[in-house]
């Protein structure tokens, strides 16, 4: 099981904060909107990344790899007892430094993940009964 750190309203907000400012350090000229998805399931991960520029053209960026230590540490920081932890998050960034992040305790994200992370999500993360999602039952 992993252990959760327990974080706060505060912490999670200095989280997000250094998030917004990791990835405002290496944000492409004229970015209108970065998106970010940090999806997870056990130790899977996959990371989906959307920049579009002032004209709305779609701007290929690659996020710096702190971009998943901070993620990781949220989902494992937010993990509570019997409730297990988010599967998805989405991080949307506005200029000048707007943001904005939806998660995701319940519904399945389209992913690739392996079968043995199911498994492993509900050791790292354990949830009651009624707190695992049938979609999860399914996979194990």
């Amino acid at each position: 099981m992993t252990q959760p750190s327990d974080l706060g309203p505060e912490e999670q907000k200095d989280l997000l904060d250094s998030l917004a400012s990791t990835v405002l350090s290496s944000a492409p000229e004229d970015w209108q909107v970065i998106a970010i998805e940090f999806m997870s399931v056990g130790r899977h991960v996959e990371l989906g990344v959307g920049v579009h520029d002032s004209n709305g053209n779609a701007v290929t960026w690659e996020p710096p790899a702190e971009v998943d230590a901070i993620f990781w540490k949220l989902r494992v920081g937010m993990a509570r007892e019997e409730l297990g932890t988010w599967f998805s998050a989405l991080f949307r960034l506005r200029p000048p430094d707007n943001y904005e992040i939806l998660y995701n305790r319940d519904h399945e994200p389209p992913w690739s993940a392996p079968d043995e992370s199911f498994a492993q999500e509900l050791e790292m993360f354990p949830r009651s009964d009624e707190n695992i999602p049938s979609w999860l039952s399914a996979r194990l």
